[in-house]
Order: C-alpha cells, then structure tokens, then sequence
C-alpha cells in the first residue's frame, strides 16, 4: 500500500513561483494525498490569485487545499499545516522551490531499507539563481557519502559538524519527509522563531530518531540573493542584530536540552552559544557600544573559554579602540573574500 503523504507549502508572495513548486509536487511519481498551502500573510495579490486559480484549475482542486492566515512567520505556518495534514507522512517545500519527480519515490525507497531505524529521510539538492553556489547542499556542508541510499546513526553529530566555513548543514525541510505523528510529538515548529525555525525543528527531530538519506540531488532550492528574495517581513533576516536573536534562541534551547546528550554534543552547543555571544560583542564594538560589548565577550567566555575569547575579553576591557578596528578589519576581509577579491 502507498503510503499518505501530506506536503506543507509555506507562502509568502510569489504567485508564479507558488505555482511552479506546486506544479513539481503534483508531478511526483510517487503521488502525494494532498497539497496544503500556507500563506502566511502575502501583500503582493497572491492572496486573491492563488484561491481563483486554485478554484478554476481541476488538475488541483483534488488535492490542494489553500489557508491564509496574518503574517506569523513560516514557523506558525507550517504547525497550522501540520494541524490539517491527514496524511501519515510529513513534506515540506517552500514556494520559490522545486522537487525533482522522484524525489518522494526515492525517500520512500529509503525508508523502506531502512524501516523500523530511521524516522526521517534526506535527500541531497542542488542550489539555482546563484552563480556561487555551484555545489550540492551535501557537499556545501562538507558531507560525503557513498552508496545510493544510507543510514545516519546519530543525527545530531550530523548536524553539529557542520562545515566550519559556511556552518550549514544538510537537513532542510526541503529535502525532509517524516512521520506526522512524529512532528507533532516533538511539538513542530517554534513560533518564535521567524527565522531558524527549521533548523530547530530538525534537531528536535534528531533528538527522536535516526535519519536515512538519498545520496542524490532530488530537490532545487533557490538561492536568489538576499537582496532580492528578502521582502516585507522578510527583511528582517538582513539585520545582524535579528540573525543573532534568532540564533542565541535556538542555541540556548539547546543548552536547556543537553543534560539528555553525550559530553561532545553539549560541549559543540556550548561553543555555538557562545560564538552568538561573540557575535553579539564584534556588533556592539563596531557600534561603540564598549559596555555591552565587555558584557557580551564575558558571557562568551562563561559558556565555552578559548585562547581567542580570552584575547578579545582583554581587548575589550584594556583596549576598546582596538578591539573595535580589528574586529573593523576582520568584516573588511570576509566581505572581501565573499567577493571574491581578497
């Protein structure tokens, strides 16, 4: 018997790339029960256009089904949709991207290796509308793997080595399917967080079960530059002060979490955290703010002491001037490197 999949679309503007992604879902092999399409507060008229089309297209009105709320974030959309799924699996796609056709055939495939282990399945993807990203999102977070279909035995570990460069892993929602009792039981998606959320919510998934994966690129995911995808709410994201938010959130539910974990693992969130904190200092140092930064860097420190820490703590205390202009001269380079010019 196949099995019933639901699949949680989270809109927010777009109309025509909403219809791509929908269209790419329909086209499965491996057919989904329905297509539920979040929007979470659209201004641009996808509001109005997607029910006419939706009403007016018999190819959808089987299996799609659309519900608008107020802008709540993509993390309030998707429980809204896990709330009406009736389907015992669990998929996500955001609407500027795209499944390739046997994307959910292959997972299932998966799964099925290993059933009775695994309660979520990745598979790799590809990155579009960005002329630096031409790698897979596997090899983006530096993960390899051999065969055509395998087993992750310990999905946090996964997760927390990430590529030191980037700092990303290879489980988005994208290219995830999981059980929707099992979404709900580890309580879907932090509403707080308007930004991470996925990332949270993952983890929490780790936390409960293994992860299988499909060692090839099934899924297109748009990484238009910010400038261009970011819109409405949605700018927020270009705020350093807001990205950090968002991350010491994430991380100290984390460390709230640890007492669960093997010592490596609490010792990797320890040193996530108080990288935040870090960040939290390099921010208020560039704004003069040399107070906050002292308190930012000490509390780094507190969390997860290291040689680098200790120099920028010193710093901060005795020379705030210099602490300022080196953290100046660092941002100069990255930038400068991401450009591909330093």
């Amino acid at each position: 018997m196949s099995p019933t999949i639901s699949v949680i679309v989270t809109v927010y503007n777009r109309f025509e790339l909403t219809k791509r992604a929908v269209e790419s879902v329909l086209a499965q092999t491996l057919p989904v029960s329905e297509v539920l399409l979040m929007d979470d507060g659209s201004f641009d008229g996808t509001s109005e256009l997607l029910p006419e089309y939706l009403e007016g297209n018999p190819a959808w009105r089987e299996r799609v089904h659309y519900s608008h709320q107020k802008n709540q974030g993509p993390g309030a959309a998707r429980n809204n949709g896990i709330a009406k799924a009736t389907g015992e699996w669990l998929a996500f796609i955001d609407n500027d991207d795209l499944w390739l056709p046997q994307k959910l055939e292959w997972q299932f495939r998966a799964l099925d290796q290993f059933k009775d282990q695994c309660g979520a399945c990745i598979t790799d993807a590809w990155f579009m509308n960005n002329p630096y990203m031409k790698m897979t999102l596997f090899q983006l977070a530096g993960k390899q793997h051999n065969g055509t279909m395998g087993m992750i035995s310990d999905p946090l570990k996964y997760m927390l080595e990430t590529n030191s460069v980037v700092g990303v892993h290879p489980v988005w929602l994208q290219n995830l399917v999981t059980p929707t009792e099992l979404a709900r039981q580890v309580g879907g998606f932090d509403p707080r967080l308007r930004f991470g959320d996925d990332d949270d919510f993952a983890f929490r998934l780790g936390c409960e079960t293994k992860f299988c994966f499909v060692n090839m690129p099934m899924v297109l995911i748009d990484r238009t530059p910010p400038a261009e995808r970011h819109v409405g709410a949605n700018k927020r994201w270009d705020h350093q002060d807001f990205r950090l938010q968002m991350a010491q959130l994430r991380y100290e539910k984390r460390l709230r979490l640890s007492d669960r974990f093997p010592g490596e693992i609490r010792k990797t969130i320890r040193k996530n955290l108080a990288a935040v904190h870090s960040g939290w200092a390099n921010l208020f140092l560039q704004k003069k703010e040399y107070g906050k930064a002292r308190k930012a860097v000490a509390e780094a420190a507190r969390i997860h002491l290291t040689p680098a820490l200790a120099i920028k703590w010193a710093l901060a205390r005795s020379a705030p001037r210099l602490a300022r202009k080196m953290v100046l001269m660092r941002g100069e380079s990255r930038s400068r490197r991401t450009l591909g010019i330093g």
